[in-house]
């Protein structure tokens, strides 16, 4: 009797532990548009964009990774679900991404979790409820 109780009290320790430290304890800072400039390619969607090259933001463990374009439109790769685009803006500190998909739309908010967006993280929901993910970028150099 005592040692699955000791049992259960370790599990619930260690998932207690970390969910303090989860992604979706990410806190956002209202910034100026002109401090995501670095994260947006200074060119129009491409026909066939090229993750490769242009700058990007992604989180390797969900996966996804993400480009904005200078003309409002993006382009996503979500290994688990294909590619696609759609459409992105500026919002209250926020950059707020849509797109039309066969089963669902795709609305995702990427925000900065330190002054200046030189961290990020996004939000959405998807199958499995509200995700919080930080973000790593990319090509950020062009």
């Amino acid at each position: 009797m005592i040692k699955p109780l000791i049992l259960c009290i370790v599990l619930l320790t260690s998932c207690l532990s970390s969910v303090k430290d989860a992604p979706s304890q990410l806190q956002a800072f209202e910034i100026s548009e002109s401090n995501y400039q670095h994260l947006i390619n200074n060119k129009d969607i491409p026909d066939e964009p090229n993750l490769n090259i242009d700058k990007t933001v992604l989180n390797r463990d969900y996966p996804i990774e993400v480009a904005l374009y200078r003309d409002g439109n993006w382009y996503y790769d979500l290994p688990n679900l294909g590619t696609g685009k759609g459409t992105w803006r500026f919002v209250d500190g926020e950059l707020k991404l849509h797109a039309e998909r066969s089963l669902f739309d795709m609305n995702i908010t990427i925000f900065a979790t330190k002054e200046g967006a030189q961290e990020l993280a996004m939000k959405f929901f998807d199958r499995h409820g509200f995700n919080k993910l930080s973000l790593e970028k990319i090509n950020q150099e062009l």
